[in-house]
């Protein structure tokens, strides 16, 4: 249990009483109108400690309900968590909506994926990166040789990475036992990336879209800020700062060259390190050198480099 002790089940809650348990060790969250103490297993949480923290204090169950496709066998682990049902709940019109359109999205079948199109999509990613390496080995080091190869590997990454996002959200099997197979596959074989780390770091981003503090896409504070709350805290928080008044210029010269061949290179390979991913990064970098081994042979280490970083 957090910090505001074991209570009986069965006790009713008010809201103001769950909104005090929002440290990192003392979570509570609201499922359905039921209250559950989830401080020690926000720490086991599959999703990671960080995006079940962001919902502490308050009602998590469209959330819940979003980010579980077996329902019934998430529910057994709140039983040793619960704490009590909330008192004179009422679930807001806003819930109420989304239902109603969930319900009508599914009678209408938007959420049966199809087969033929992800074998078809990743049948073609798999023919664009052979075709980008038979290119550059039939007709060697010449400038349209390179530029097409590039091009046919920078759209093969691009739909890899969209077929890596229907996996990752398990959007596409009925067990996510095998949508997480399948993203590891793609993420890690055909873009020598990390799994976990876009699974950490993208779910935060849909449980609280554009929210500042929680939602790390706009976590940008450092170098950009955008909006109309971020300017005000940076500069209420903070003696020296960015010129931020300049972003608009030097947006082009930081954002773009360090976002993927520095930012997502060094937070991959971190996060695989740090977490003891070593499966992970093994296949990561079975890709990474993979490239290489197949490039330099033909392009030379500095221009392969330019290569892969291009895409």
């Amino acid at each position: 249990m957090g910090k505001g002790g074991r209570r009986s089940a069965s006790q009713e809650l008010t809201w103001s009483e769950v909104q005090k348990h929002v440290s990192r060790d003392d979570r509570w969250i609201v499922v359905d109108g039921e209250v559950y103490d989830v401080t020690h297993w926000s720490r086991k949480h599959p999703g990671g400690s960080r995006l079940i923290g962001h919902y502490a204090g308050q009602d998590a169950t469209e959330a819940f309900s979003a980010f579980h496709n077996e329902l019934d066998q998430v529910r057994k682990y709140l039983k040793p968590l619960h704490v009590g049902t909330l008192k004179n709940h009422e679930d807001n019109e806003m819930n109420k909506d989304f239902r109603m359109l969930k319900q009508a999205a599914i009678k209408m079948g938007l959420f049966e994926p199809s087969f033929t199109f992800y074998t078809l999509i990743l049948a073609h990613i798999v023919l664009l990166l052979v075709g980008s390496y038979v290119v550059l080995y039939m007709y060697g080091n010449v400038w349209w040789a390179v530029l097409l190869s590039l091009a046919m590997f920078s759209v093969a990454q691009v739909q890899a990475a969209w077929t890596q996002h229907d996996f990752g959200h398990l959007s596409v099997f009925k067990t996510s036992t095998l949508d997480h197979f399948m993203h590891h596959l793609v993420m890690g074989l055909m873009k020598g990336a990390s799994a976990s780390w876009w699974n950490h770091m993208h779910y935060q981003h849909h449980a609280k879209p554009n929210v500042i503090d929680k939602d790390p896409d706009v976590r940008i504070d450092q170098l950009f800020v955008v909006g109309e709350v971020m300017p005000v805290r940076v500069a209420q928080e903070r003696k020296k700062s960015m010129p931020f008044n300049l972003q608009h210029k030097y947006f082009f010269a930081l954002g773009p060259p360090l976002l993927f061949p520095v930012y997502f290179q060094y937070m991959l390979f971190r996060h695989e390190v740090t977490r003891k991913l070593w499966m992970e990064l093994f296949i990561t970098l079975c890709f990474v050198f993979g490239f290489y081994y197949l490039t330099i042979p033909i392009l030379g280490l500095s221009t392969s480099i330019a290569f892969y970083f291009s895409f």
